[in-house]
């Protein structure tokens, strides 16, 4: 039976499509990654890969140890699963996945707290777009705006988060007046990518933006409240956010957006000790900040 170690290798690589991307995932160095590919090929006496000018393809016999391989791996991760489950100690790494915004504002908090009543746990925290397996354990825990649909994973909304359309005040002031039912025409919009959020492009507080334009998309939420303070256009924030910066303001009083947050774990991981331990200080903060998650205004000192 081929080692499981090239086999997870041989795996990332297929994924990847370069030694390189396969490389970084894993945390090692390509030239590892090239060992423990060739070992295998040498072991099943067949190659597993063809390179082309857009990286790495699977032969046929690549296809075929592929599948092979991920049922290696699922086989795998259940064992681990289980073993982690039955730990019940409060201490250990723990990985934690969201987006930056909800990491600053939320997670961070959250585990500056619970470094005075757990501090044997050791934090790893990802932010950004791209969404980490946790069933394949790039992530303990997630926060998302979207409830996974297949997979061994718990999941519950666990908060609602309120969106609204903000811009700065000089924009505000050199240009049409923002108004209902207009299309923001004769406006300019700053917005996140297509792909990201997308279930919020098309209207921004409730009003089309059939008549706007846009004029910038980033995959970062922080650089896109920058954009809204700077003028360079209107975009959708979230309330806790955008609320306490006095460089931009909502556009309508009257309306904001709620969308759900959902905490995510895996059913066998969850019960350890150091991951409800983790879980349980992320409630405990988001109940502490839930009126301004929901868009209640902060208190100005």
């Amino acid at each position: 039976m081929p080692d499981w170690s090239d086999v997870r290798h041989f795996l990332e690589v297929s994924r990847a499509g370069t030694l390189a991307a396969a490389a970084r995932k894993l945390k090692v160095d390509d030239t590892t990654v090239g060992r423990r590919v060739a070992a295998l090929e040498r072991e099943l006496g067949a190659k597993l890969f063809e390179r082309t000018p857009d990286g790495l393809v699977l032969t046929a016999a690549g296809e075929a140890m592929r599948a092979a391989g991920e049922e290696m791996e699922q086989a795998a991760l259940r064992g681990e699963q289980r073993v982690v489950g039955t730990d019940r100690a409060a201490s250990g790494l723990v990985r934690v996945a969201t987006t930056e915004m909800l990491g600053r504002t939320v997670v961070l908090p959250a585990i500056r707290k619970l470094r005075e009543t757990h501090p044997q746990i050791r934090l790893e925290l990802n932010t950004g777009v791209a969404r980490l397996d946790l069933a394949r354990r790039e992530a303990d825990i997630a926060l998302r705006y979207v409830r996974p649909e297949s997979g061994a994973l718990v999941s519950r909304r666990i908060v609602r988060v309120a969106f609204t359309a903000y811009a700065s005040p000089d924009y505000i002031a050199s240009r049409p007046p923002l108004l209902r039912g207009t299309d923001f025409a004769g406006h300019d919009v700053v917005a996140f990518e297509p792909g990201i959020r997308a279930w919020r492009q098309g209207a921004l507080a409730g009003e089309p933006l059939r008549e706007a334009r846009t004029v910038l998309r980033t995959n970062n939420g922080y650089t896109l409240l920058e954009a809204i303070a700077l003028g360079i256009g209107i975009g959708d924030m979230p309330c806790h956010v955008a609320d306490p910066d006095p460089r931009v303001r909502r556009v309508f009083d009257d309306r904001v957006e709620l969308e759900d947050v959902f905490l995510v774990v895996h059913e066998d991981v969850q019960r350890t000790g150091r991951v409800r331990a983790v879980i349980d200080a992320l409630e405990a903060q988001i109940a502490e900040m839930e009126p301004l998650l929901g868009g209640a205004r902060p208190q100005r000192r």
